[in-house]
């Protein structure tokens, strides 16, 4: 099972336009949730609220799903995952802004940030998560996009927005040119022996 890999999952979500298709089921979701549920500040269960914020989120992940030929629903333990072209696989989570998961710490939740195991009775998928960062007050949502661990290590990120994958920011150049410093600092030149003799007897030579 390999790692997942920044620049191929990218590659994925711009085919199709489907970062921009993911990102608008889930605002649409997170939409529907709220105006569905105004007096959800006073529920005691966190828990509750997610699991509403997921199906409504889900139901558009499979809308998407049935007009893409290339994404497929799976269903396992009592949840979905999508995968797409048969590579890499999308579980939709909420996450903190550290992109951690509140996942219940079950042997298939630690599995699935260890990519040497195959899970879902499927080989060789890339598998990351499509997660959203809600406000301290869980009243907006400030971050969507796809998060990539190991061994619930932080990889990589991609931000998804209404117009597909955010870009990645520049990385600055590994290589630094070298300096020639011979340039730069310039030695003062010593006095000779016969100017160090004058400096001692001034007048010697007159």
């Amino acid at each position: 099972m390999p790692l997942p890999l920044e620049e191929h999952v990218r590659m994925i979500l711009l085919e199709r336009d489907r970062g921009a298709q993911i990102y608008q089921a889930l605002m649409d979701g997170w939409s529907d949730f709220t105006s569905r549920n105004p007096d959800r500040s006073v529920w005691v269960r966190k828990s509750t609220a997610r699991g509403l914020m997921w199906e409504a989120v889900a139901r558009r992940l499979r809308a998407i799903a049935g007009q893409d030929d290339g994404v497929e629903i799976v269903l396992h333990q009592d949840t979905m995952s999508l995968v797409f072209d048969d590579e890499v696989l999308f579980r939709l989570k909420h996450a903190d802004i550290g992109l951690m998961t509140q996942n219940y710490p079950t042997a298939e939740a630690a599995d699935f940030d260890r990519h040497e195991v195959d899970l879902f009775g499927r080989s060789g998928l890339q598998r990351v998560r499509l997660c959203y960062v809600l406000n301290e007050f869980e009243t907006e949502v400030l971050w969507v996009g796809i998060a990539a661990h190991s061994e619930r290590k932080f990889l990589w990120k991609i931000e998804l927005n209404n117009a597909g994958a955010v870009a990645a920011p520049l990385r600055l150049p590994v290589d630094i040119p070298e300096v020639d410093t011979t340039r730069l600092v310039r030695l003062k030149p010593q006095p000779s022996q016969e100017d160090k003799k004058d400096k001692k007897n001034p007048g010697a030579n007159d």
